[in-house]
């Protein structure tokens, strides 16, 4: 019976730590959103296409964290009250400036990086590689565009 409980507590640490992401995925979503709408600039068209690319990936990630919580016998959070709580990460208020939109964007996929790495692990402990695996992919593909997002702020090429 010990065994039991303890798989439990492991599970439901696994399911808030997902929770977490996908409170902060919510929050992050809505700040991809409100840059999309705001940016201004030379580098509009191009950094509107970013933005409007990386709503649309959290709309995809953020049904899949959902559906990963239920796989796992867990209740994902349901209010924006929750979310906004549980989340790593703050509401923007977008000005339009394409640097500081640019920025607030590497920090949220950082924040975002932080929780996904903790998952990474607590699924390692359990033998849960769908998950891990999850969280890989979303790490991989916030590399790259952390990258390409950096190299933007250093002015050493244009996003496209």
């Amino acid at each position: 019976m010990k065994k039991k409980e303890n798989k439990e507590n492991r599970d439901s640490n696994l399911v808030g730590k997902l929770n977490s992401l996908l409170a902060s995925y919510q929050v992050a979503y809505f700040n991809f959103r409100s840059s999309h709408w705001m940016i201004k600039g030379e580098n509009f068209f191009e950094l509107h296409k970013v933005f409007e690319t990386a709503y649309n990936d959290a709309t995809e990630k953020i049904d899949e964290i959902a559906e990963r919580i239920l796989t796992l016998g867990g209740t994902p959070l349901l209010t924006a009250t929750e979310m906004i709580k549980r989340s790593n990460i703050n509401e923007n208020g977008e000005s339009g400036k394409q640097e500081k939109c640019v920025a607030d964007m590497l920090h949220d996929l950082k924040a975002l990086a932080v929780i996904e790495n903790q998952i990474v692990k607590l699924a390692d402990e359990q033998d849960d590689v769908v998950t891990a695996d999850q969280m890989t992919k979303y790490l991989g593909e916030q590399q790259k565009i952390s990258w390409m997002l950096s190299q933007f702020l250093n002015k050493k090429s244009s996003i496209n």
